[in-house]
């Protein structure tokens, strides 16, 4: 009788262990999870094309911000830029590598984006743009209230499948490539002044 209650556990267990691993492979980020980490792989040529605006912006900007250690006035959009060019070259916008997307990277993320709006938003407030400089401004600073959402959205969520999760995170890597797209066109008509 003991003996064929211990079998009887065992496979209680076997088969709890058993649903655990599958719900973990199915539902990365599930409370049953036991390392909430999901492996995303980016589409190369998305990255290629990301990572090649950026060098080409990167290139101008170094110039600029030459010319404004050696300037006396300080020009606070491309004095602000150096801290938020980091927001923008993520290891994972920037290489095809497969990363894990854990809850870790995931509050990084949400840092670098809350960070990124503030400096945005006293650029909004300590500088004079024109009517234009300041709608792109506004739409920067709007992206990234989306995109505080979506890596809100994405670390809380708990019941996605690994499809919905892929579906989310190129979302939110789109989201950084469109708002960068439209920092750098604030940035360059920034420079019209």
């Amino acid at each position: 009788m003991k003996k064929k209650a211990s079998k009887i556990t065992l496979s209680i267990v076997g088969v709890l262990i058993v649903f655990i691993l599958i719900m973990t492979w199915f539902y990365p980020y599930s409370m049953l999870s036991i390392h909430k980490s999901y492996s995303f792989t980016p589409d190369s040529v998305v990255v290629e094309n990301y990572a090649e605006d950026l060098k080409i912006f990167n290139e101008a900007y170094e110039e600029d911000l030459e010319a404004l250690e050696s300037a006396d006035n300080i020009d606070l959009t491309v004095d602000r830029t150096q801290y938020l060019l980091p927001m923008y070259e993520q290891d994972w916008l920037t290489s095809d590598d497969t990363v894990e997307m854990d809850k870790e990277k995931l509050d990084k993320m949400l840092f670098e984006v809350k960070n990124g709006r503030e400096y945005l938003l006293e650029l909004m407030v300590r500088k004079d743009y024109s009517e234009d400089q300041k709608d792109y401004l506004a739409n920067v600073i709007s992206g990234l209230l989306s995109l505080e959402d979506q890596l809100i959205d994405l670390k809380n969520g708990t019941a996605e499948s690994r499809k919905t999760l892929n579906s989310q995170i190129r979302n939110v890597q789109s989201s950084f490539e469109s708002n960068f797209m439209v920092f750098k066109t604030f940035y360059e008509r920034s420079k019209d002044n």
